[in-house]
């Protein structure tokens, strides 16, 4: 055999071990959420709906923050990798979602939130990301 046939050998070994693990992989992620992460998201999501009724700065806030945080929480249950949220949706990708770049902008709503101290949003601001925000969660199957 020559050594030009071996190289060809072996690369395609790799890329089909490569692939065999990746197969793997995806089939040990959970394909949807727990009852448990289910019943969390619901009772978190009402939370999120009662701060927003009582308004005021600090609610609006709040309830941006935890919409965040619900939807983070239910990427990382659905065994989707990352560090953190930005890198979980990039994972996810856009065909997890039916609003891929709402999602982004309603996460980048709360990382302004969170990173600007005297960022103060407008109702219709932060009605706009918890749409968002939901819209998400029945993707993936929370709501």
């Amino acid at each position: 055999m020559s050594a030009i046939t071996a190289m060809i050998l072996i690369v395609v070994l790799v890329i089909v071990l490569g692939l065999l693990l990746m197969l793997q992989r995806h089939r040990t992620l959970p394909k949807t959420l727990s009852a448990e992460d289910k019943s969390l998201a619901h009772v978190r999501w009402h939370e999120v709906r009662e701060q927003l009724k009582r308004g005021g700065p600090a609610h609006l806030r709040q309830s941006v923050i935890t919409a965040d945080n619900l939807v983070d929480h239910c990427l990382k249950a659905l065994g989707i990798p990352g560090d953190t949220m930005g890198e979980r949706l990039k994972a996810a990708g856009r065909a997890r979602f039916s609003d891929y770049d709402g999602l982004w902008s309603a996460h980048k709503t709360r990382n302004r939130i969170v990173h600007e101290a005297d960022k103060e949003l407008l109702s219709f601001e932060t009605k706009s990301a918890l749409d968002k925000f939901e819209r998400a969660l029945k993707d993936l199957g929370a709501l």
